[in-house]
């Protein structure tokens, strides 16, 4: 997955890759391999050069708050895949909900034929360690569910059509 973080005033370019369950994490070309585990809620734990980060993470929207202890940072993070299926969700005709990195489909949480309102949860996806709800952005009927609990996911993949 490639991302742009914005932290202060600086833009990094973000390429993260998950090698024999370990994150391999490049940040402005420099290589990192990053264990990490969910500790509860917003809380992690990172492991990386023989060091280990406890931090917690608050999202809204496409800006995190993460605290180590004292020490507060703002992070803004773009996600061009995002912004693509964003662009998709508002376009007119079905609504083609992807996979943004690889996974595993955890939960599915409607069936074809269910009619979704707009943000509406369709699919719990584990990814990274972290559960993710994955919603509707348009709403309407479900056409279309390509996945089954417990099936591994890449990026990219089709996970339902809602249209």
């Amino acid at each position: 997955m490639k991302l742009s973080v914005k932290v202060r005033d600086h833009i990094h370019d973000v390429l993260i890759t998950r090698v024999d369950g370990v994150y391999r994490v490049e940040i402005d070309g420099e290589e990192h391999l990053v264990d990490s585990h969910k500790l509860e809620d917003n809380f992690y734990s990172f492991l990386t050069q023989n060091r280990s980060y406890e931090v917690s993470v608050e999202r809204d929207g496409d800006s995190y708050t993460v605290r180590r202890g004292a020490a507060r940072l703002d992070v803004m993070v773009s996600d061009p895949s995002r912004q693509a299926r964003d662009a998709l969700a508002a376009a007119s005709g079905p609504e083609k909900i992807i996979s943004q990195m690889p996974g595993k489909v955890v939960r599915i949480l409607v069936a074809e034929g269910d009619e979704v309102d707009p943000g509406a949860g369709l699919v719990v996806l584990e990814a990274m360690k972290m559960e993710n709800e994955i919603s509707t952005e348009k709403g309407g009927t479900v056409k279309t569910v390509a996945v089954t609990e417990g099936e591994a996911v890449e990026g990219g993949a089709l996970l339902l059509v809602v249209e």
